[in-house]
């Protein structure tokens, strides 16, 4: 985007592909959401007005043999798709303004419209032509009912209009080996008319389109090869029985659903316009002065470079300003699949996984990994897990809360009414500056590791400036520290926002407002501040079997403790013989190498333990000084990672989040726990 569309004050209208409403939502289609949510929810911070609109794809064969098979109409199949994929991109925050059905009669309205100026421009022509007929289920085949050989690269299993491995598009005719994908046995070919566009006609306006500045460099290089070329006719119609609009005047002739698919996205539009008063010619005339903003996965970049804007031109409509094109997901390196586990439903991850904050933490992973390029993006386990509690968790969560409960302690909760450090607010304003650059690009890498540098710069400072000693010898230098820390944690979280808006809110719930983009500027200087609240829970690799393709929890095999299967007790004897004492911290510091684990001096009366914990994710170590803990004192002495452990801490795990176990009320160092 230039500085122009991304000022504020600009009006963008945003689309994501239209899902199609014969199965639910997959992570694939959350990738597309999320990062179109992204987009939209970055535009509104800045001021911008901004409508996310989107629908269900509700036509063609495929829904109709559905519907058939279960025994209801395709409207009733359409219907409960409907709810079932709202329900879902809820559950993930993604914030239509509406999500709509290409199955209205604003969608048949503009088909036909966008037809008639087709014709109009004579860029249709009827021609009578040879197509596949399946004799064992009488019926002539639509192009996703064949598959085939590729023409152009070889692949196999490929439908009959476009390769999804070399993106090539053909006629179904120009498939290999075809066979009917219902009973798979190989077609004959018939004789049959049809709507074809002259899309060669047309190729000098596609030309300049293309090299617009609408589509990135790498996809405008798609672009280009196919235009290299006399472009193919393409075909329009399809034969009844078919599930979509008829044509007008050609009983039995029913338009192709990639017609009226993305028209779904004017017909949405004029949908909303018509319920809130607008105009629908403010979004999608020739003249409108609002961005088009689209963003797709690469297998449909045919259709959206070439077809829709010969489409769009024909009827005087407006063009995209920009169409953003990701690749595709993969599940732990592997495409995903149902028989191997890993085509993940959004709805298994929202049932699944077992943490309060995992659709955030989706959000934040899937924005970690978008550059606004093409390449494909790999969802894996251990990367997520990784890269959550190391960011958000470790750095910025833990940033946040030695700074908040310093002030809680310290300050009564107040902003100090106090100064920053300049250097680093003039580092915020440039950093703002270079994350809305990447926000209008959709490169939220860049993003993530952008914020990441501004919390490894807090936590430096913080521990650097020791404001638990400066606070004893100079409290006007303490109080800058936290100033400072408070203004940074500000930036940070208005910069997060689009990405994580539901744990911005804690934030945002601290210093009692809605932030806004101006607001990562520093200008806290004084001010009471909300309740202390956590701001992350890290999550554990068992939390996201449903990612491996396998469940713990769905799991009928017995869990054992000691031999013994669950439920069936221990002996009295086992209890008694642990000596459980009450010890006070005097010492905590983090391990080398380990992001679990840290190193405590416990004084549990008569001796000092050592005590390795695995409690860094949910405790940073000053946060623990002084704390009354509870340990396992006659446990054998381990090392772990090198490090002697002379005890056991006792903490309680509550979704994902470690909490020490403690006595109600102060015991003196070493009273017996019994």
């Amino acid at each position: 985007m230039t500085k122009k569309n991304s000022a504020p004050g600009s009006t963008f209208l945003v689309t994501s592909a239209l899902p199609y409403a014969n199965g639910d939502i997959h992570l694939g289609h959350l990738l597309e959401a999320v990062q179109t949510d992204v987009f939209v929810r970055f535009q509104k911070l800045r001021g911008n007005r901004a409508m996310y609109v989107c629908a269900d794809d509700t036509h063609g064969t495929a829904i109709q043999i559905n519907a058939m098979k279960r025994g209801i109409t395709p409207q009733e199949l359409v219907a409960e798709i409907w709810q079932r994929h709202k329900s879902d991109y809820a559950g993930f925050n993604i914030g239509f303004d509406i999500f709509y059905t290409t199955d209205s009669p604003e969608n048949r309205f503009y088909a036909e419209l966008i037809y008639k100026g087709l014709r109009d421009k004579r860029l249709v022509e009827e021609k009578e032509i040879s197509q596949y007929y399946c004799e064992t289920d009488g019926r002539f085949l639509p192009d996703r009912f064949i598959k085939g050989t590729c023409p152009i690269c070889s692949a196999v299993e490929q439908y009959g209009d476009v390769c999804e491995v070399c993106g090539s598009t053909y006629d179904p005719t120009d498939l290999k080996s075809p066979v009917c994908i219902t009973c798979g046995k190989p077609p004959v070919l018939k004789k049959t008319t049809h709507l074809f566009v002259k899309l060669s006609e047309r190729q000098g306006f596609l030309n300049t389109y293309v090299k617009s500045g609408a589509l990135a460099d790498e996809v405008r290089n798609f672009a280009q090869s196919w235009l290299s070329v006399p472009l193919h006719e393409w075909c329009i119609s399809r034969d009844a029985p078919y599930f979509g609009f008829e044509i007008p005047g050609m009983p039995n002739k029913y338009f192709y659903v990639w017609l009226d698919a993305p028209i779904g996205y004017l017909s949405s539009t004029k949908k909303w316009c018509d319920d809130h008063g607008e105009n629908v010619e403010a979004f999608w005339s020739a003249k409108s002065e609002a961005q088009l903003v689209h963003f797709i996965g690469k297998d449909i970049v045919y259709f959206h470079t070439l077809f829709w804007p010969v489409m769009l031109n024909s009827a005087g409509f407006r063009l995209p300003s920009k169409i953003f094109v990701h690749g595709f997901l993969s599940i732990g390196g592997e495409k995903m699949s149902k028989s191997r586990g890993t085509f993940i439903l959004a709805r298994d991850f929202l049932d699944k996984v077992k943490h309060p904050q995992a659709t955030e933490y989706l959000r934040f992973y899937f924005a970690s990994k978008l550059s606004g390029s093409v390449n494909d993006i790999d969802l894996n386990v251990d990367e997520f897990v990784n890269r959550v509690n190391t960011v958000l968790s470790n750095n910025i969560g833990n940033f946040h809360h030695r700074t908040v409960v310093f002030c809680e302690r310290y300050f009564k909760s107040e902003v100090p009414d106090a100064g920053w450090e300049e250097s680093f607010a003039e580092k915020v304003i440039d950093q703002g500056k270079a994350i809305a650059e990447d926000y209008s690009r959709t490169d939220y890498k860049s993003v993530i590791e952008r914020v990441q540098e501004l919390g490894d710069l807090g936590n430096k400072y913080y521990q650097d400036r020791k404001p638990w000693e400066l606070n004893k010898t100079d409290p006007a230098a303490a109080a800058k520290v936290m100033v400072t820390c408070l203004n940074l944690i500000r930036s940070i979280a208005v910069f997060l926002k689009p990405i994580v808006p539901d744990i911005v809110k804690k934030v945002e719930n601290l210093f009692g407002c809605e932030l806004s983009w101006e607001d990562h500027v520093f200008s806290l200087r004084s001010g009471r501040l909300g309740p202390t609240e956590k701001l992350v829970q890290p999550i554990e690799l068992e939390q996201l079997d449903v990612l491996r393709g396998t469940s713990k929890a769905d799991s009928a095999a017995a869990h054992s403790v000691d031999g013994k299967e669950q439920g069936e007790g221990v002996d009295i004897a086992v209890v008694k013989s642990l000596d459980l004492r009450v010890g006070v911290v005097k010492t905590a510091e983090r391990i080398e190498k380990s992001q679990k684990l840290l190193k405590l001096t416990v004084d549990i009366g008569e001796s000092t333990r050592q005590i390795v914990a695995g409690i860094a994710l949910s405790y940073a170590p000053e946060a623990l000084m002084g704390k009354q803990v509870v340990i396992v004192s006659n446990l054998k002495s381990a090392k772990v990672m090198g490090v002697e452990s002379q005890g056991m801490l006792l903490a309680a795990l509550d979704n994902g989040s470690l909490s020490i176990v403690q006595p109600d009320r102060p015991a003196s160092p070493g009273s017996k726990v019994s």
